[in-house]
């Protein structure tokens, strides 16, 4: 996961959806090795705008993966990446 708190100088959520760049990316993504799925985050009252991958397997290489068009769009790395591991276990079906 990775998202960047967007300042007053930076585009806002709206504007980073709309881009032809962003939506181009959508297409590039679906077509990375491994990757379950991307989901592009976007928060406009926190003013912040992410994406959260799902990767089944081993990620491909940095170098091999689509470009950074949210970075290059905000000016900046993320502010934020965190890596987590999804832990298989047991559905709870029981509701309260």
């Amino acid at each position: 996961m990775a998202w960047w708190d967007l300042g007053a100088g930076d585009p806002d959520a709206d504007e980073l959806a709309a881009s032809p760049a962003i939506q181009q990316a959508f297409a590039e993504w679906e077509r990375v090795p491994n990757l379950t799925t991307k989901l592009w985050l976007a928060s406009r009252d926190a003013r912040r705008w992410g994406a959260l991958m799902l990767w089944h397997g081993d990620r491909p290489d940095r170098a091999s993966l689509p470009r950074n068009v949210s970075a290059e769009l905000i000016g900046r790395p993320p502010d934020h990446r965190i890596a987590f591991e999804v832990v298989e276990g047991t559905i709870c079906t029981d509701t309260p």
